[in-house]
């Protein structure tokens, strides 16, 4: 049907399409899927904050900086006057804390670079899974070790769906540095020295990030949620509504 030079120009085509076509895919999977790409970031942020000085080595909860955790679908990123509640005293002529001061001085944020980012179309609540006395180092890692802190997990929907179908093998307890409240009951004395329960408290009483208030039952009209206590709901409305 065609000549010999014809058929040959075809194959040669044909060999370059398929090559540079797998090399696409390979690029394309490898070079920009989730688990590649996520894992690992760590962008340079305009302050040079480090967890492991703050966190590690001074003991700083997390929800001190993170607040409203525990109540909030979203983590929000710590004002500058929540760093100038320490730095107001200290180190307050440190160069590196410039950008700092002159944010609190002219009330304008500092831009943190965001590390972790869920699509638009994909619904995490922080406070559902804090109140589940889940540690921020399940899917965050144990950032009072980073200096610069760096994504951990891929934050992909196997990764939720594993932790959800076993959760034993992927959730982290709650800990004493990430300031989560954990139910236990504290013992109090009445008129007569005899034991009682006292009003439920947090785990520790840390100088930074402890709370004292009760956290709210998870129930939906009456319904304890999850039905499953530990195992998360694998429906896809949980994630996408």
């Amino acid at each position: 049907m065609f000549s010999q030079e014809i058929d040959k120009k075809i194959k040669q085509i044909s060999l370059i399409v398929l090559t540079v076509g797998g090399i696409a895919f390979l690029i394309g999977y490898f070079g920009l899927h989730n688990r590649v790409t996520d894992v690992g970031y760590r962008p340079t942020q305009p302050v040079p904050f480090s967890h492991k000085l703050h966190a590690g080595d001074m003991g700083v909860k997390c929800m001190y900086c993170h607040t409203s955790v525990e109540k909030s679908a979203h983590s929000p990123v710590p004002s500058t006057s929540t760093c100038m509640n320490c730095h107001i005293a200290i180190k307050t002529d440190s160069p590196k804390l410039k950008m700092v001061r002159d944010s609190y001085e002219n009330n304008t944020p500092i831009e943190w670079k965001r590390i972790h980012a869920l699509p638009d179309y994909v619904h995490f609540d922080h406070s559902r899974h804090i109140r589940s006395q889940i540690d921020c180092a399940s899917c965050h890692g144990k950032v009072e070790t980073m200096g610069v802190v760096s994504q951990f997990k891929p934050m992909n929907m196997g990764f939720c769906l594993d932790c959800h179908r076993n959760p034993e093998a992927n959730i982290i307890p709650a800990r004493p540095i990430s300031g989560i409240f954990t139910g236990i009951k504290a013992s109090a004395y009445d008129s007569n020295a005899k034991a009682v329960l006292a009003k439920v408290e947090p785990m520790t009483h840390p100088q930074f990030g402890g709370f004292m208030s009760e956290v709210p039952k998870q129930e939906v009209e009456g319904i304890p949620t999850p039905k499953h206590p530990g195992y998360g709901p694998e429906n896809c409305s949980t994630c996408h509504h």
